[in-house]
């Protein structure tokens, strides 16, 4: 009896070890490759009958987008009574911290380690640029805190897809375009990862501007969905801000709301009714904190949108009653000056010293003087 037990011990351990990502194999400084992230999912799909990987559209560099699909009761089909969550990782390669997060985020929802939505499908790109993380390298994001080795913003034809969501100047864009309109998801997620400014904050989002996303979905994510997931992070002890829309000035100044036009992703999810956000982790953060606090915000989001799918998707429906024929809508924005607002942030003492390289003047932030402050916020 006793080795018999001994044996199943075994076993289960040498299962455990497959299943662990390379970002949780190295010393929390690595990231997958394309290679690996491939294998990772097909094994994941071999073992467990919730995950399901297709095959979809060409990319600029030859290779397929893939996406993976979990489905609690196995069945894949999106047009259930089901809300649905469509996740996009590696638009930039440089920015891996959602690659490799997802990749544990699916394990961990297929494992049962964490609770499994039942009113909600989860889609992943895995890699949505595939020939910027092919094109691998250790230095083009030369200020960011790892990880060691990352893939490179421009796709295969050098395009920044991120500014290419409706140009479809790329065989990227079209297809992600063609699994978007299939899918059709209530909630969209775009990680990535800031540059720019110095403050405390790991974890920053761009939020759906509400007005462009319109009517009672608009003023249901603005007042009830983003205000509680960041406040499902802050109860795991993880603070957030709005992104630090902020070059070369002092974000202590005040700053605005990014303004996501429809070529950004969540200015183009806006147009099909989607509530879109980008998380975006700081680059000067380490690297193994940036993907945990991506990771949390993913397990935040697919809870409260599996607790409120019924009420989502029911908004999302009406909302379209808004866009009907003979009625006007707005097409160009900008940011209302009238409307700022206060909100705390916690930054770093910012100010000016002369640059041993250049003899001029740069802007450089003391981390030995944290402040925590009221500063304008414009949206």
């Amino acid at each position: 009896m006793k080795k018999i037990i001994l044996l199943l011990l075994t076993t289960s351990f040498i299962i455990a070890q497959d299943l662990k990502t390379p970002f949780e194999k190295g010393n929390g400084n690595q990231s997958t490759t394309y290679e690996e992230c491939t294998t990772f999912y097909h094994s994941l799909a071999k073992q467990f009958k919730t995950i399901q990987v297709d095959e979809m559209g060409l990319t600029d560099s030859g290779e397929n987008l893939q996406i993976v699909t979990f489905s609690e009761n196995t069945n894949f089909d999106y047009n259930q009574n089901k809300a649905v969550i469509l996740i996009n990782n590696g638009i930039h390669p440089g920015e891996p911290d959602g690659i490799d997060a997802t990749m544990m985020l699916f394990r961990d929802l297929a494992t049962a380690k964490i609770k499994a939505p039942k009113n909600t499908i989860i889609v992943a790109i895995p890699i949505y640029n595939i020939g910027g993380s092919l094109n691998r390298n250790s230095y083009s994001r030369a200020n960011q805190n790892g990880p060691e080795a990352y893939g490179f913003r421009g796709n295969a034809r050098n395009f920044d897809l991120n500014r290419d969501f409706i140009k479809s100047n790329t065989q990227n864009s079209r297809s992600f375009q063609e699994i978007f309109h299939e899918i059709n998801p209530d909630m969209f997620i775009d990680n990535h990862v800031s540059n720019g400014a110095d403050y405390q904050y790991t974890f920053t989002c761009i939020a759906t501007d509400y007005q462009r996303l319109g009517g009672k979905l608009g003023e249901f994510y603005k007042n009830e969905m983003h205000p509680e997931i960041m406040a499902d992070l802050k109860k795991k002890k993880i603070e957030s801000t709005p992104y630090v829309n902020v070059h070369g000035d002092k974000p202590d100044e005040g700053f605005a709301q990014f303004m996501d036009s429809p070529r950004y992703a969540t200015g183009y999810t806006t147009l099909f009714n989607t509530i879109g956000s980008v998380p975006e982790t700081h680059m000067l953060k380490p690297y193994k904190e940036r993907v945990k606090v991506t990771y949390e915000y993913m397990v935040s989001t697919i809870n409260y949108v599996d607790k409120n799918y019924a009420k989502i998707k029911k908004l999302r429906l009406d909302n379209l009653k808004n866009y009907t024929v003979g009625k006007k809508y707005t097409l160009q924005w900008e940011l209302d000056s009238t409307k700022v607002t206060k909100i705390e942030f916690k930054g770093y003492k910012a100010d000016y010293k002369i640059s041993e390289v250049t003899g001029k003047k740069r802007l450089y932030y003391d981390e030995k003087q944290p402040y925590t402050k009221k500063i304008p916020f414009l949206y």
